[in-house]
């Protein structure tokens, strides 16, 4: 026997619904257009909680976003079963000042246009599956007081290039694949209260300049191959 067709609301389950992001007048098209590319590009339908999401014209009022001033200020998905890639059209939240996409299940790179949010004070991408090397363009963030891509597969050097991150309290970089030498840029960081570079292959020598960080309150450089 030959059952029934599948509905046409079953057959499109798994693609992103339709959204004119013409009709959105709370941000400008530019940031409502980066939403509906994360959306898409993540399985908003299977996210934990997509309230809201492509399903009305006020995104400010989404699951995970919080505006100011006619912009997209937050977007915090933490544990929300984001899978998939980070859209590169995130790089258009240009007045962001937190994004935090922890332990949601991304995977592949980081892309180099995270590197345009110059107004982000907090980055956390800790606890995916991100892999590839990290963007030296993450050195233009110079407002960054929080950088945390710990639990990730990561492979590759640290970027001299995080060293104009003057403003930075707190970084994460452990449990990565990261290698090669710690950049002595590293201790160009006054406010640094906490550094975390454990289980990674660094090697090479701990740098003097990391004396330099006076502030300093947690230091982990456990499980490399320093010498």
């Amino acid at each position: 026997l030959v059952g029934p067709a599948p509905s046409a609301a079953k057959v499109g389950a798994s693609q992103t619904p339709p959204f004119d992001c013409a009709t959105v007048t709370q941000i400008p098209p530019a940031e409502c257009e980066a939403l509906v590319a994360l959306y898409a590009n993540t399985g908003g339908l299977n996210w934990r909680d997509d309230t809201g999401w492509l399903q009305t014209d006020t995104p400010c009022s989404w699951f995970g976003i919080t505006c100011d001033a006619d912009h997209v200020s937050h977007l915090e998905m933490d544990q929300n079963r984001l899978l998939g890639p980070i859209p590169p059209e995130l790089g258009n939240l240009t007045e962001l000042s937190v994004l935090s996409l922890t332990f949601t299940g991304l995977a592949g790179e980081i892309p180099a246009q995270i590197g345009n949010l110059t107004y982000l004070l907090e980055l956390n991408l800790s606890g995916d599956l991100l892999s590839g090397p990290i963007p030296p363009e993450l050195g233009n963030l110079t407002d960054l007081q929080l950088l945390s891509l710990s639990n990730n597969q990561l492979s590759g050097p640290i970027p001299t290039d995080l060293g104009r991150l003057v403003m930075m309290s707190y970084l994460d970089l452990s449990n990565n694949q990261l290698t090669g030498p710690i950049p002595p840029e590293l201790g160009n960081f006054p406010a640094l209260w906490i550094a975390r570079l454990n289980d990674n292959q660094l090697s090479g020598l701990i740098p003097q300049q990391l004396g330099q960080l006076t502030n300093l309150c947690d230091l982990d450089l456990s499980d490399n191959q320093l010498t």
